[in-house]
This record gives structure tokens, sequence and C-alpha cells, in this order.
């Protein structure tokens, strides 16, 4: 491990992409600015962490369940639109109605 003491505006640059620059310090808190490129993800450590964890999670879903899931949800959907498209028809109607009997 690499232990640098820094100042208040003072830079650190890890490869040749990325900067940290100390920002301030107060009641023991330092904060850092980091520069790096959209292609380098810059988490905390516990939402790392998290992320590690949530991808073995994922990584353990049984396919199976994940297919019926995934079923469930197209099943829903073509649902959804069947009945938007009889809202449409019956709204149409409704109009054509309305206009009619307005003539």
């Amino acid at each position: 491990m690499l232990v640098l003491s820094r100042k208040i505006g003072e830079v650190i640059t890890v490869g040749q992409s990325v900067k940290i620059t100390v920002l301030s310090f107060d009641r023991g808190v330092v904060r850092l600015g980091i520069e790096a490129p959209k292609t380098i993800p810059v988490h905390r450590k516990e939402v790392y962490d998290k992320i590690i964890e949530l991808n073995k999670k994922a990584a353990k879903t049984d396919i199976m369940s994940l297919k019926t899931a995934i079923s469930k949800t197209d099943l829903k959907l073509k649902e959804t639109n069947q009945n938007q498209q009889k809202n449409l028809i019956f709204m149409q109607k409704k109009i054509k109605d309305d206009y009619s009997q307005n003539k």
C-alpha cells in the first residue's frame, strides 16, 4: 500500500486518467474529488461490496425461475396491450357516436 500525505488542493494521479484532489479536511473527515473517465467505475467501498454481493446472488439465480418471471411479465404486458387496444376502440366508437349525434 502506498501511503501519501497531501494538503488541501494537492492532487494524486492514478495512471494517466484518474486524478484525486484533496478538497477539505474538517473534524477528522477528508473530502476527496475524483476525476475519472466514465468507463472507470468509482464507488465507496461499502457500495462496491454491495454490488459484488448482488452480482453473486444474481449469478446463482435459477434459470427456470428467471424464465418463469420473464414469461409472467410478458403475459402481463400482452394483457395490458390488449386492454389498451380495447379502450382505444371504445373511445374511437364513442367519439364517432358523439360526432354523429351532434350533426
